[in-house]
């Protein structure tokens, strides 16, 4: 009949009741003759009921004011009017109030009715629909400062509660025009406040719901209640929305109120166990009640009420009552920050271990999870949290102290090893890396981080795929605080890379053989986190040997960890079983570090996904040949992941970033560039007609490109300090599934300075001729002398004294002159000697005479000869081939010149295109107060400060006009911005579209900034606004995930993640989640990451990127 009611009043809203609800009531109201339902115009038994549980928390009430609420029992429906608070809480400007807010009524606190005293009640009622038009006095302090305060002025926050006689009495002062009669105007007429006044008194017919003795009909009524309560809210919520773009939005003057029945709910909870289903409406709708945007916070006499409420719910001995609680009050109650929430985190806690502990698959276990999850950041900002205390043998409430941490994290890591739920599991797996990470950042970090890391370790080789698969997500975002992990242990870094190569050296040999898809995706999410950590982490760490060393072989304890890296990558493209007979060979989970427990117990967990629908073709997968089989098995996932990881690792491991910085990665020369017979500045067929290119494929895998340019102008101006011997260089560009690289080289037969030989200069200088020139230095220096020695008469000498029995006399040296022969005086040998002089002077003459006289008789001279260029323009790149041993025989089975045509310039052309790390783009909107429309949010062109620190933290940023890494679809020309954040890896890619850096001057800008943001799989939406943000505020078909930030109070942050149902769980953030300012940025950008891959792997024959580049 209620909501009957109130549909008649709300348009679009219809609602009847049932013959069967009707002849219930009916019977009801036959059984319960007797006594009839007292109206609802006094709530004082309610009061009473509810105040009766305080203790100290009574109320004396005046003999005026029995006899007040006496007199208006007897007359007609009594009028509700409330005080407004202030402009700030009515939501319109001071100056812009219209005509009939002038209207004051006048106090009267003689006619307060017991329900004036029910605190809460009455602040419920501050958006009541007519009673908003009411200004407030000048004297009275605003409701806003009055609920933050600790005491609470009952007098100015009393409302009034005037008949309809009184009002009508009254009528000379108080009528106006903009006031319908009901309400106590003089406006004739169906109005809003009039129609809201008879609901009113139509609710109140209904008397006290909480007297109903049938508890099947109490059940019924409080399901009618939150039917009304939620139209309600749907109504407050779609206040002030606009419709189009065009129309202005006005502030709204009526608000429903959302509280007004939270004294009929509190009193619910305090029924007997036959009233279980009412109750357990009461309790849902309370939490939803309190975990909805207030208009106006709730005064402390209400703050009462509720918290005692609900610690009476979370301590409740009901276990329906306590899945109730949990089910309903989600992390969005820590969000709203009502005064004092903290004295509640305690029993949150409690009832949420209380939930987990029980074997009940239906119990909201997520939900139980999620609240868990959302208070990990609150122990180190509370550092005593204040909590209700119940003493035992008595109802009385204490609030006591205690440190809420080692309780909590104590859950978390219980819940992460034995959670029955795979939802709540990974839930649990994310809390406990959102845990670790705020504890890294402390000054003191808790002793149970190792304890956290342990089980995350061992939850990658769990069971389950999924869970396993957050924890390697986990491990992916502690990459960031490795340096935090280093300070906390120095060889804990190094530890996690062990426990990644023994965890895949584990699962290796079922996951190779396995037909399942999530096995195989495993093996790569591992393999890719352990090249992350590499990458990460200083190449001395990988050079340092494993923690703990083998005792079976002294030889392995030098070996370093990158040699077990190697090894374990190198297996997996082998396959295991090529490795089983070697003892030790890969580092194994026994071999680990006596502090880590690798064989961890783990609890299994319940999996309801829907089995994989079957695929018809698959039979006729035995059709095809066997060399087909085997060039399928080849392109297998795990071999490719394991090829791309050892050569990105040979390739950037030690000296990444380069030069030009992180977003280059591999090389942007193409074989246009520098080439003589190209004039062409992009890749074109005029290349193929180059006589100096050629193109090879080395083992089915590597595209290699040989071609001779010219040197260097520089290098060649002087010849004799050019050590290389042409004019001419060889560039090689090698493409393969790990990227793009060019080396330049130059034939060299002796070095600069001409002394040594050593390589210097080019990247890729190859030496010539190197062995004759050591040895033609090495005779060289052999024949060095003194100068003025005669080298005979040194040797005779050195005989006369090594071998005298060489000497024809003994007193005589081998360098003196013999004695004469016999026979002969000295005249005779003068004589003898003249005649030999005569002769030689005569040849001499004779022969100088023949010289100048005949040329033929002269030897030709022998001249040196010069440098001649080859005239083949791929005389060198054929040199270097056959240097390299490319042109030898037990090569050319592996080596092949590739045929030069449009297809192979087609497929180069798309191997350059395509990305050599993987990459993201993700769009980021702002949202400031009050903004709920496309064009408001999308006009944006600067953030609050503490957007700009979050945005700053996402990426570094890039000028987009000479940014050579991955661009989004943005544009170079300023159309799409000047700036843009950025973040990259050397695996990882993304760039973020952020609404304020984009140009929003016109239309046509506003269309183009909705085309690149809207068009982006994950959002980040940052909103500022009182209100949630609604997903159809950017219409677009895509935003599969968004990601919505709600900044709260002390530098916390509020995140909702709304996603679609297809795409799966993913890390770590989670809906519900509230973190700290500084660790926002880096979990948001691992969330949309993970994200991005997660509704990657949900499209149709989507393929990763190495598998894409090796096709």
């Amino acid at each position: 009949m209620l909501l009957h009611t109130v549909s008649s009043f709300l348009p679009g809203i219809s609602h009847r009741l049932s013959d069967v609800e009707e002849c219930q009531l009916s019977e009801c109201e036959m059984g319960d003759g007797d006594s009839p339902l007292p109206r609802s115009s006094s709530t004082s038994d309610i009061t009473q009921q509810i105040t009766d549980t305080f203790p100290g928390q009574k109320r004396n009430e005046s003999v005026s004011e029995s006899s007040s609420t006496r007199k208006r029992e007897s007359d007609a429906p009594t009028i509700l009017i409330r005080r407004s608070s202030s402009p700030a809480d009515l939501d319109y400007p001071a100056d812009g109030a219209p005509a009939f807010l002038k209207i004051k009524l006048r106090e009267k606190s003689e006619s307060v009715s017991s329900e004036t005293s029910n605190g809460y009640l009455n602040d419920a009622e501050v958006g009541l629909l007519a009673w908003h038009a009411v200004e407030e006095e000048p004297d009275s302090p605003s409701t806003h400062d009055m609920s933050m305060s600790a005491t609470v002025d009952t007098v100015s926050q009393r409302s009034l509660l005037l008949s309809h006689t009184e009002a009508l009495a009254d009528s000379s002062e108080f009528l106006a025009d903009d006031i319908s009669i009901i309400a106590g105007g003089s406006l004739t007429g169906w109005h809003a406040d009039s129609a809201f006044v008879l609901w009113r008194r139509i609710l109140g017919i209904l008397g006290d719901v909480n007297s109903i003795r049938c508890a099947r009909i109490h059940a019924k009524v409080f399901s009618y209640l939150y039917e009304l309560w939620h139209k309600l809210a749907k109504i407050r919520d779609n206040l002030g929305i606009r419709v189009d773009a065009d129309t202005a939005v006005a502030r709204p003057l009526f608000i429903p109120p959302l509280r007004m029945l939270a004294s009929w709910l509190f009193k619910a909870t305090m029924l007997p166990a036959e009233f279980k289903a009412g109750k357990l409406q009461a309790y849902k709708l309370i939490c939803e009640m309190m975990t909805k945007h207030q208009d106006v916070l709730p005064n402390s006499d209400f703050l009462v009420h509720l918290y005692h409420v609900m610690h009476k719910g979370f301590t409740s001995d009901d276990q329906d009552v306590l899945n109730t609680m949990i089910r309903w009050c989600s992390p969005r109650f820590f969000f709203l920050g009502l005064p004092g929430f903290t004295m509640l985190v305690g029993d949150f806690i409690t009832a949420a271990a209380r939930v987990l502990n029980t074997d009940s698959f239906e119990a909201p276990r997520i939900e139980a999870q999620t609240v868990l999850g959302s208070l990990v950041c609150f122990p180190n900002l509370y550092q005593q949290i204040p909590s209700l205390q119940s003493v035992p043998g008595s109802e009385d409430i204490v609030v006591g102290k205690e440190d809420m941490k080692d309780y909590l994290v104590n859950i978390l890591l219980k819940t992460a090893r034995n959670e029955t739920c795979e939802g709540a599991r990974c839930v649990a797996i994310c809390s406990l890396g959102l845990w670790v990470c705020e504890e890294l950042r402390q000054t003191e970090t808790h002793h149970q981080v190792k304890d956290a890391i342990n089980v995350l370790g061992v939850t990658l080789k769990f069971g389950n795929k999924v869970v396993a698969n957050v924890a390697c997500d986990i491990f992916q975002l502690l990459i960031s605080h490795w340096q935090h992990l280093q300070r906390l242990d120095p060889s804990l870094p190094k530890r996690i890379i062990e426990i990644f190569v023994a965890t895949i050296a584990f699962l290796l040999p079922s996951a190779e053989h396995s037909t399942v898809e999530a096995d195989k995706k495993l093996m790569v999410s591992l393999l890719l986190c352990l090249l992350d950590w590499c990458m990460a982490v200083p190449l001395s760490i990988l050079l340092e040997p494993i923690t703990m060393p083998v005792l079976d072989d002294p030889a392995s304890q030098k070996a370093p960890l990158l040699d077990y890296i190697y090894r374990v990558l190198h297996t997996c493209v082998s396959g295991s079983n090529l490795h089983t007979q070697q003892s030790h060979y890969l580092l194994s989970l026994a071999d680990l570090s006596t502090d880590y427990e690798p064989f961890l117990t783990l609890g299994n967990v319940k999996s309801f996904e829907p089995s994989p629908i079957h695929n018809v073709m698959g039979d006729f997968g035995n059709l095809l040949t066997v060399a087909e089989e085997k060039k399928r098995r080849s392109l297998e996932l795990i071999p490719l992941t394991a090829r791309m990881l050892m050569t990105h690792l040979v390739n950037h491991l030690g000296h990444h970033p380069l030069s030009g910085g992180p977003a280059l990665l591999n090389s942007l020369i193409s074989e246009n560039h520098d080439n003589p017979y190209v004039e062409s500045s992009e890749l074109s067929s005029e290349v193929f007609k180059s006589p100096n290119l050629q193109l090879f494929v080395f083992n089915d895998s590597t595209l290699v490109s040989y071609l001779q340019i010219p040197s260097d102008s520089s290098s060649t101006a002087q010849v004799s300090a050019n050590p290389r011997d042409h004019s001419s260089e060889v560039r090689v560009i090698v493409r393969d599934i790990s990227g793009k690289y060019s080396w330049d080289g130059g034939v060299l037969f002796r070095t600069l300075d001409g002394t040594g030989l050593s390589l210097g200069g080019s990247r890729d200088q190859l030496s010539h001729d190197a062995t004759h020139s050591v040895r033609f230095s090495k005779c060289s220096s052999e024949l060095e002398v003194e100068d003025g020695v005669d080298v005979l008469d040194q040797l005779l000498e050195d005989l006369g004294h090594s071998s005298p029995e060489c000497l024809p006399q003994l007193q005589l040296r081998l360098t003196q002159p013999p004695s004469p022969p016999i026979g002969m005086n000295p005249e005779m040998e003068g004589l003898i000697m003249d005649a030999i002089h005569r002769q030689a002077k005569q040849e001499d003459e004779e022969l100088v005479r023949r010289q100048t006289e005949d040329p033929s008789v002269r030897a030709e001279r022998q001249r040196e000869p010069t440098l001649h260029e080859p005239k083949s323009p791929f005389f060198l790149c054929r040199l270097l081939l056959n240097d390299l041993g490319m042109n030898s025989w037990d090569r050319r089975k592996s080596f092949h010149l590739l045929k030069k045509n449009s297809k192979l310039l087609r497929e180069l052309k798309n191997l350059d295109s395509s990305q050599c790390r993987e990459t993201h783009k993700i769009a980021m909107f702002y949202i400031g107060e009050g903004q709920e429309d496309k064009c408001s949010i999308l006009s944006n062109t600067e953030g609050s400060q503490a957007y700009e620190d979050f945005v700053s933290g996402l990426g570094w940023e890039v000028n987009l006009a000479t940014h050579c890494g991955f661009m989004g679809g943005l544009q170079r020309n300023g159309s799409t911005g000047s700036t843009a954040p950025y973040y990259a890896t050397s695996n990882v890619e993304a760039i973020f579209h952020v609404s304020t850096r984009m140009p929003s001057d016109s239309d046509d800008s506003i269309t183009k900034k909705l085309r690149h943001l809207g068009n982006d799989e994950v959002h980040i939406v940052w909103s500022e606004h009182t209100r949630d943000y609604r997903r159809g505020i950017i219409p677009t078909d895509f935003g599969d995930v968004l990601i919505i930030i709600y900044p709260i109070k002390n530098h916390m942050f509020f995140v909702q993640i709304m996603k679609k149902t297809q795409v799966p769980f993913f890390g770590p953030l989670f809906d519900g989640a509230i973190v700290t300012g500084t660790l926002l940025p880096s979990l948001v950008r691992a969330t949309c990451i993970n994200a991005s891959r997660a509704v990657k792997s949900r499209l149709p024959l989507y393929q990763s990127l190495y598998p894409s580049r090796l096709r």
